[in-house]
């Protein structure tokens, strides 16, 4: 999982009553997905050495690091969001719960697409066989579909 966010810096002072969270949560939140969802992204970002660390069908699970590439790749843009978001949230037209929220939704789709688009380390011929599809993070979807947001209070 990871966070996104705001620093707020002593030098700059927000106008009264520009208040709220200043970080999202992206991936997998605490409380937010399942475990079994949450174990296989853990699985499939870090890789496994296989047998009792774990790992699918038993065999070793390479690291296919889908997060990190993901915030990684859109850092820039996170950050051009949250710049344009800046001059609305100090005019009053939009707080910083709506400003996390849209952000939020943003890296969701990213890890999202990041999850679809990597192919690379490919599956092994065992595991190709056994789920009967070479795309390697997705079996039904699920791990995909459990990537979410929170605010972070």
């Amino acid at each position: 999982m990871f966070s996104i966010g705001v620093k707020r810096r002593s030098l700059v002072k927000l106008p009264k009553g520009v208040t709220g969270p200043s970080k999202v949560k992206v991936g997998f939140p605490k409380g937010e997905a399942d475990q079994g969802n949450i174990q296989k992204a853990i699985w499939n970002e870090f890789g496994t050495r296989g047998g009792a660390s774990g790992g699918g069908w038993g065999g070793p699970i390479p690291e296919r690091p889908f997060m990190r590439n993901a915030m990684r790749d859109n850092r820039g843009k996170y950050r051009q969001a949250l710049r344009a978001s800046a001059a609305k949230l100090l005019i009053g037209k939009t707080n910083l719960r709506q400003v996390m929220a849209k952000l939020g939704i943003e890296a969701q789709g990213d890890i999202q697409a990041e999850i679809s688009s990597l192919s690379s380390p490919p599956n092994s011929p065992v595991t190709i066989a056994l789920k009967g599809s070479s795309k390697p993070l997705i079996d039904q979807g699920e791990m995909r579909a459990a990537v979410t947001w929170k605010v972070d209070e």
